[in-house]
């Protein structure tokens, strides 16, 4: 009898470590009841990015947080549906420099999400780099300005973010590297082509001083070598007060600018009357934030970008 106890006793010690073995696997390994491992991508522009590295892997399931018409994600509040979203997460990719506020939020209710940051290594402009003028007496004023997010305007910085998306997706699924890296580079390669097509067509532009009507535009504006005079940040809930106003109207004047730039998300009335009070014209900058969620998006607006700008600054 007590040799059958024994023996009971030594089996309920062995059920139990391979119960506790088992439960530590589940909690390290991803999504196993479904075989998948789940990614979140955080607005539209990172959701292209890492859909085009992802591209053809059976095993990953791919979701965007917020949707494709959101745009950008300033002031951006988490839904019920957002959290939904997130509770079978196992990957969370983000732009970075700030431009998702709730992150923190985030990872306090989902502590076991990874979280890959996509503007690792990138080079942030601050507001006082986005003004070309003489501006150097009012640095001390501005130097606890927040960090410009929009890098995915810069193609450089673009494939950045792709290598920092693959190499995040690498770490935390080794057993799809090779894929990841194929598709990265495969991705990468296009937009190198697209960086071609960018210097080749806008060499030396004729209308080198510009205003923006969003500071998303920067990055670009930046690697084209123009000069920002003004940078008016407008959003789709906010308006200038008559004062912001005539101030833009005279440094249009002062600097005689004659091109100005606003985006495609927000209201272009306010530049189109700057644009007649001062003779300048405005184009229409496509940020890149909203679209229908192809592979190929990224591109195809860049492309219409470049078109615009060498209307802008050639004619």
């Amino acid at each position: 009898m007590r040799r059958k106890l024994l023996i009971l006793a030594g089996i309920m010690i062995a059920m139990s470590a391979i119960s506790v073995a088992f439960t530590s696997l589940t909690r390290t390994t991803f999504n196993t009841q479904k075989n998948k491992i789940t990614v979140v991508t955080s607005f539209y522009p990172i959701y292209v990015v890492t859909k085009n590295i992802v591209s053809d892997i059976d095993s990953i399931e791919l979701i965007n947080l917020a949707e494709n018409q959101t745009g950008c994600l300033h002031d951006y509040q988490l839904t019920t549906q957002d959290m939904r979203k997130l509770e079978n997460a196992d990957i969370f990719v983000i732009n970075g420099g700030g431009i998702e506020e709730f992150a923190t939020d985030i990872l306090k209710s989902y502590p076991n999400i990874k979280v890959i940051d996509s503007s690792t290594g990138v080079e942030f402009l601050s507001s006082t780099q986005e003004h070309s003028h003489e501006e150097e007496e009012h640095e001390e004023e501005h130097e606890h300005e927040e960090s410009n997010p929009h890098i995915w305007l810069d193609p450089g910085n673009y494939r950045k973010q792709i290598e920092n998306i693959k190499n995040g997706l690498i770490k935390y699924d080794k057993e799809n590297e090779k894929k990841y890296s194929e598709n990265a580079y495969d991705y990468g390669e296009k937009i190198k082509e697209l960086e071609s097509e960018l210097e080749g067509e806008l060499k030396a532009p004729k209308n080198k001083d510009i205003v923006i009507f969003h500071d998303s535009f920067a990055y670009l504006a930046k690697r084209l070598g123009l000069n920002v005079i003004h940078t008016v940040n407008i959003e789709s809930d906010t308006s200038l007060s008559a004062g912001e106003i005539a101030e833009v109207i005279e440094e249009i004047n002062l600097h005689k600018v004659k091109v100005l730039f606003s985006e495609e998300q927000y209201s272009n009335d306010t530049p189109l009357n700057i644009g007649k009070e001062t003779n300048s014209n405005v184009y229409v900058i496509d940020s890149l934030v909203i679209n229908d969620g192809d592979e190929n998006s990224y591109i195809e607006g860049m492309k219409k970008n470049i078109k615009t700008l060498k209307k802008a600054l050639y004619e």
